[in-house]
């Protein structure tokens, strides 16, 4: 006599290859699972790392006046982050052998990055020059001048002012406590200029009368006497 599978038996025929189906997409999700935790491991860890880099770049170790060379001795190299916005325009420790003996066209604090902006190469400059301006204070914007800025310079010969030389960058200021009270080198202001205005302020400083006004962004002189360098 033949006998037939009981129910339980058929159903458990059944289910057996459902399981194992079951089985087979849940070993897949958790594939999927794992490549997708490890590809964020590494994008995290690369952020991370970019996040972390840095490039040494050169900063003065003391007060550069403009028309000083580049020297080693002058500078040291600081870690700037590698997203840093003006780090394409600064010396970095690769570019700084190339810049030996160029020369600041601007003066730079002590610990002031150098900006590629601010090097001329030897003989091209067009403002290298200096010259200083002996003034009392009160005709020197008050004596309150500071490196950097920006100066105009006017003379009244026989009664007739013009500008002799006009956006001139103040290059140093002397201390108001030197010199001799009531001496006209009391307070000097020196600033970087052309042959060309350093012969007209000669001759406004033999005619005796100057008057330095601060002009540090204000808008360009036109059709006065006077160029900028």
């Amino acid at each position: 006599m033949t006998l037939s599978p009981s129910t339980k038996q058929r159903e458990a025929g059944s289910l057996q290859p459902a399981r194992r189906r079951i089985g087979r997409r849940l070993s897949a999700a958790h594939v999927l699972i794992s490549v997708v935790v490890i590809l964020a491991f590494v994008l995290n860890l690369l952020v991370l790392q970019d996040r972390d880099a840095t490039t040494l770049v050169a900063v003065t170790d003391q007060r550069l006046v403009a028309g000083t060379p580049i020297e080693p001795s002058s500078l040291r190299l600081v870690p700037v982050e590698a997203g840093f916005e003006a780090l394409p325009n600064l010396v970095s420790d690769e570019d700084l052998a190339g810049f030996h003996g160029w020369v600041l066209s601007r003066s730079i604090p002590e610990g002031g990055l150098i900006d590629r902006t601010a090097l001329v190469e030897p003989g091209e400059g067009a403002a290298l020059r200096s010259m200083s301006l002996p003034v009392p204070a009160e005709h020197a914007a008050g004596g309150a001048l500071v490196e950097g800025d920006r100066v105009d310079v006017i003379s009244v010969i026989e009664g007739e002012a013009r500008f002799v030389a006009v956006d001139l960058e103040v290059v140093a200021v002397s201390d108001r406590a030197s010199g001799a009270i009531g001496s006209i080198s009391e307070f000097h202001v020196v600033v970087g200029v052309t042959a060309e205005q350093a012969l007209d302020l000669a001759q406004a400083l033999d005619a005796g009368s100057i008057e330095i006004v601060r002009s540090t962004g204000a808008d360009a002189i036109t059709g006065r006497s006077g160029g900028g360098p």
